[in-house]
């Protein structure tokens, strides 16, 4: 078993994009950020004002193409995109691709993907991350926490973190106990991002990020306050991050299967 390393997690707030007007985007230097393969048009200012020890989230969309009726997503061109943005020196290995999964596929449908993803796609697969969604078996979490250096954490109808919280809850807990068994018997534990949970990251003990829209959504009900949004970010990361702080220092192992220089502490304060 690899050696494992104490740490205490710095709990990431992953904030969605585009914000508009673009100027207040300013606001967010030093954050991290989500931007989706459908409307990348921030990217080259995100790229400039991303935390280097943050995590800059590249989702592919796939789920809004297909409620628009345009059935599933070029792969080919959202993993051309993907990798030219992971080629760029943010002063970090930031930015972390979402492998696009078949909208109504089975299990095995979106392993292919991955899969795929994997060997033919990505040029870094080590900064690939499988989404789990809680409806999908404990085997298929088992798989990507052993085989991916990033899961994402995806909630769904009878498992909705809006309406059915505690179902919510009770599924995280189970996922916990997965990820606990990969990293005592396997010796590796990948970083897991919540897709939008950081309503529950400070109560989400040993999950490291949560992406959210809050932001982009909501800042215009404190327009005309001078520096409205970095005040937004503010209120919205201080409970995550005072909660980090309290939590107590536990232990993780090496997480990649691709470089083994990639840690899962690699990005967490210590």
């Amino acid at each position: 078993m690899s050696q494992m390393k104490l740490f205490k997690v710095r709990r990431h707030v992953i904030h969605g994009t585009p914000i508009t007007p673009a100027h207040l985007l300013d606001q967010m230097a030093g954050c991290s950020f989500c931007v989706s393969f459908a409307d990348p048009r921030q990217m080259e200012r995100i790229i400039e004002l991303q935390d280097p020890a943050g995590m800059l989230l590249l989702d592919n969309g796939a789920f809004s193409h297909w409620k628009k009726g345009k059935g599933q997503i070029d792969r080919v061109k959202f993993f051309d995109w993907a990798n030219e943005i992971q080629s760029y020196d943010m002063g970090g290995q930031v930015a972390v691709a979402v492998i696009p999964d078949v909208i109504g596929g089975s299990e095995e449908q979106n392993w292919l993907e991955a899969a795929y993803a994997v060997r033919e796609l990505s040029e870094y697969p080590e900064r690939l991350a499988f989404c789990w969604h809680m409806n999908d078996s404990m085997e298929q979490l088992k798989k990507a926490a052993m085989l991916f250096n990033v899961v994402c954490i995806g909630s769904c109808a009878e498992y909705d973190i809006q309406t059915n919280r505690k179902a919510y809850f009770e599924r995280l807990r189970e996922a916990s106990a997965i990820l606990d068994y990969v990293e005592h018997f396997h010796g590796r534990r990948p970083w897991v991002h919540l897709m939008r949970g950081v309503a529950v990251l400070k109560d989400a003990i040993r999950f490291e990020s949560a992406d959210s829209t809050n932001v982009a959504r909501n800042h215009c009900r404190t327009k005309g306050t001078p520096g409205h949004v970095k005040a937004m970010v503010k209120r919205i990361t201080k409970p995550v991050h005072e909660a980090a702080d309290r939590a107590a220092y536990g232990v993780a192992s090496p997480t990649s299967n691709f470089d083994e220089t990639v840690t899962v502490t690699a990005a967490m304060a210590a």
